[in-house]
């Protein structure tokens, strides 16, 4: 990718997000959350662009990606959506749970486990 065509994408982007800030009404924090979530987008789009993702093998950036998102839900879970605190703890400890299962599987601690498949094989 050449530099302009870089410059050019970084200022559209940069555009859209002044103009949603300044002309789309909505509240603060969710106007927040759009800009960092476009940041971190650019950023890594950037480090894509500019090779150095390709400098770390794929499926350790997938899990580091993967770890990012969940983590951003359940931020925005626990801060936006009003639940009981008991309900958000035992969600929180779920997800726990399965995000250390999918981990240990990824890195193949639990290849031992058998794979239930529902339907044909």
């Amino acid at each position: 990718m050449n530099l302009i065509s870089l410059v050019v994408v970084l200022i559209v982007v940069g555009m859209l997000l002044w103009l949603v800030n300044n002309y789309i009404p909505m509240e603060a924090r969710i106007k927040n959350i759009l800009n960092n979530v476009v940041i971190i987008a650019v950023v890594l789009w950037l480090l894509r662009a500019f090779g150095v993702l390709g400098m770390f093998p794929g499926p350790l950036v997938s899990v580091v990606i993967s770890l990012i998102v969940v983590g951003l839900l359940m931020w925005l879970v626990n801060s936006y959506i009003p639940m009981d605190a008991r309900i958000k703890q035992v969600l929180n400890i779920l997800v726990i749970i399965a995000v250390v299962l999918w981990l240990l599987s990824v890195f193949g601690v639990l290849s031992g486990i058998p794979v239930f498949r529902i339907g044909n094989p």
